[in-house]
């Protein structure tokens, strides 16, 4: 499939044009029509450009989703920078790292990330999105000038993606001019949106990679944004309401929150779709979804190194109709899927129902890690990556996500996924949330452990375990040794199961 659009400033403009007179992007605190978003876009690069920022230059974002924040990306994008959004949650020492590491020469940040923003950027320049002093008004003020006549190369780079790692350098994801205007004839195959009425909610920061996998393809639309830093449910439930939304994207966890505050309480009539990605659906999550939100649920499998020309993606007719509801799919027409041995080459193909690792090709495909020769040859090889995800294509070539590679348990000479034994925690109606991890142990070599939020307080480890082994949803050698029970589980900087601070903390 060709993209829609040879850039995606070239989508903006599109999108400019078919909504002058019409709200684009909007906030709680500010509503621009396209007309608007054109000329501040315009004169932020101008400014850019009179402070002295060049084509290649990396510039970092620290911020909440915004009007503000769109109209910098777009304006970097316009004159050939490469923004690289941070996980605001990271500890200051290692954003200050990775200021260093992607050699920033300037961060914009929320001003409610001053002192952190301050602490972190060293000599880099920090200018503000809102509020007084070295703000982005001092940009908006300028006249605008004349603009490079020759646009950004396809393959200079375009967007700098951030891992969720937490240790370690800095894994950042490369992607061109080319691979994200391979995204924009998306929107249809994987949210089901093929219209310039529609209008899009959008919650995740833009350290996370859907944010770029929701933007892109939605703006190529013309679609309607509405963009909002501060969650809650019910002001979540509202804005779906009130902004008459007809795209609502989450990841499961923050649906089932959303799905406990009264959505039949609210209008949303408008909803034409429910789409959830970063983790596997359930047939509860779904069910709910379809009752109280819309008919019309679907998924994707999504990631930074692939981006939405790689996604495999499902809708009701595998959710609901096809009952798999924790399918991801299939994958859209530009991508291609191999399932591999993990310990195996490209050519290591494995046949309908065998576990593997995924491997894909698509136009979208990261052009590899940032400093970072080693680790891309060894994930993209000959015009595929090798994901690091494990699934299985069934029969009818829907693909199910089973875990990580390296989420494998060893426990007695036999390899378990901590993802099996979770999805059957999860079937208790009293477990809210649950983490199988590894432990060593003298006999077994590993011993899984179960860490659970429990909805009852009087839910205990005994019950727990005779609910697995009663219900025979599990063989005893692979029920938990050991039951630890929490108020909420740890979480990486992307809002991903942390696994490893189980490890490291034992029980609450």
């Amino acid at each position: 499939m060709t993209p829609l659009f040879p850039s995606i400033t070239a989508c903006l403009d599109a999108a400019c044009h078919a909504r002058a007179d019409n709200e684009l992007f909007t906030d709680p605190e500010e509503r621009l029509t396209g007309r608007e978003v054109s000329d501040q876009v315009e004169r932020v690069a101008s400014g850019l450009l009179d402070a002295g920022y060049r084509t290649g230059n990396v510039v970092a974002f620290l911020c909440g989703p915004s009007v503000r924040h769109l109209i910098t990306f777009f304006a970097c994008q316009r004159i050939g920078l490469v923004p690289c959004a941070f996980h605001v949650n990271d500890s200051t020492d290692r954003l200050a790292q990775t200021v260093m590491f992607i050699n920033a020469k300037a961060l914009f940040a929320d001003q409610g990330l001053a002192e952190k923003a301050e602490a972190i950027a060293g000599e880099v320049p920090v200018v503000f999105l809102g509020g007084d002093g070295n703000s982005l008004d001092t940009y908006l003020e300028t006249t605008p000038g004349a603009l490079p006549d020759s646009p950004p190369a396809p393959d200079d780079p375009a967007l700098i993606l951030m891992s969720s790692g937490t240790t370690g350098e800095p894994k950042c994801i490369l992607h061109t001019h080319a691979t994200l205007a391979a995204m924009t004839p998306l929107a249809d195959e994987i949210y089901r949106c093929s219209s310039p009425d529609d209008s899009v909610i959008v919650i995740m920061p833009p350290a996370f990679a859907a944010w770029a996998i929701t933007t892109i393809p939605m703006l190529s639309l013309g679609a309607r944004f509405y963009l909002d830093p501060n969650f809650a449910p019910d002001r979540f439930l509202l804005a779906l309401q009130d902004e008459r939304i007809t795209l609502a994207p989450l990841v499961p966890t923050i649906w089932r929150m959303v799905l406990e505050a009264g959505p039949e309480e609210y209008d949303l009539s408008a909803v034409r779709s429910a789409f959830f990605s970063g983790e596997p659906g359930s047939a509860d999550l779904v069910d709910a979804l379809s009752t109280h939100i819309t008919p019309n649920v679907c998924t994707a499998f999504l990631a930074s190194e692939g981006c939405a020309a790689s996604a495999i993606v499902a809708g009701p007719d595998i959710l609901v109709a096809g009952n798999k509801p924790e399918g991801a799919g299939r994958p859209v027409s530009t991508a291609v899927i191999r399932i591999i041995d993990p310990e195996g080459s490209l050519e290591d193909i494995l046949p309908a129902g065998e576990v593997g690792e995924i491997a894909l090709q698509s136009p979208s495909l990261s052009i590899g890690y940032l400093n970072k020769p080693a680790l891309t040859a060894e994930k993209f090889v000959d015009g595929w990556w090798r994901s690091g995800d494990l699934g299985l294509m069934d029969a009818e070539g829907v693909v199910f996500v089973k875990g990580r590679t390296d989420n494998q348990i060893n426990t007695g000479g036999v390899k378990v996924r901590a993802e099996e034994i979770e999805v059957v925690l999860l079937q208790h109606p009293d477990v809210a949330n649950a983490a199988v991890v590894g432990e060593p142990d003298e006999t077994w070599g590993e011993r899984i452990e179960a860490h659970v939020v429990s909805r009852d307080p009087d839910l205990t480890e005994k019950l727990l375990l005779d609910f697995l082994e009663g219900g025979d949803l599990l063989p005893r050698r692979l029920l938990p040794k050991a039951v630890h029970f929490h108020d909420a589980l740890p979480t990486g900087a992307t809002g991903k199961l942390y696994r490893r601070g189980l490890r490291q903390t034992g029980s609450s």
